[in-house]
């Protein structure tokens, strides 16, 4: 499943696989391997995208951090 989240990272990263969708399945990945640390983001992540606008955040907002994420996550793994 760790292969599957970086290929997910990787595809965020390039442009093909919308960033807030990409970060939800990282995080049920992130979920179904127990909280791994290197996916740990994602988890926070995927939680904060969504339902929280009453306090100012969007799912737009989030993009720019999980795009980083992504990209500290395929940088662990070349």
């Amino acid at each position: 499943m760790m292969s599957e989240a970086i290929e997910i990272a990787k595809s965020i990263i390039a442009g093909d696989t919308d960033p807030n969708k990409g970060c939800s399945k990282l995080g049920e990945i992130n979920k179904d391997l127990d909280w791994p640390k290197e996916l740990s983001a994602f988890g926070l992540l995927s939680h904060e995208q969504y339902d929280h606008e009453s306090i100012g955040v969007t799912a737009a907002d989030c993009v720019p951090d999980i795009i980083d994420e992504c990209k500290k996550l395929v940088a662990n793994y070349s």
